[in-house]
């Protein structure tokens, strides 16, 4: 897909979630069963008047071939 995307055209594979990180650090993982392109989205609208600062990593692990088997008969 040579494409960009409009975000009204995007299918959102987790809904928006807001997150007390200042708290808690937050973590997780997401297995992407169909292939593309995932954007990673951070919203702050709700605080516009307080800036927030953002750290992450992201880790992209390509799967094995019996896990390929596994997501091609789902």
């Amino acid at each position: 897909m040579g494409e960009r995307q409009r975000a009204k055209e995007m299918i959102e594979v987790l809904p928006t979630q807001k997150y007390n990180s200042h708290l808690v650090p937050e973590d997780g993982t997401l297995t992407c069963t169909e292939p593309g392109v995932y954007v990673l989205r951070f919203d702050n609208t709700y605080s516009l008047v307080h800036p927030k600062k953002v750290s992450y990593t992201v880790e992209v692990l390509l799967p094995d071939k019996a896990f390929e088997e596994k997501i091609q008969k789902l």
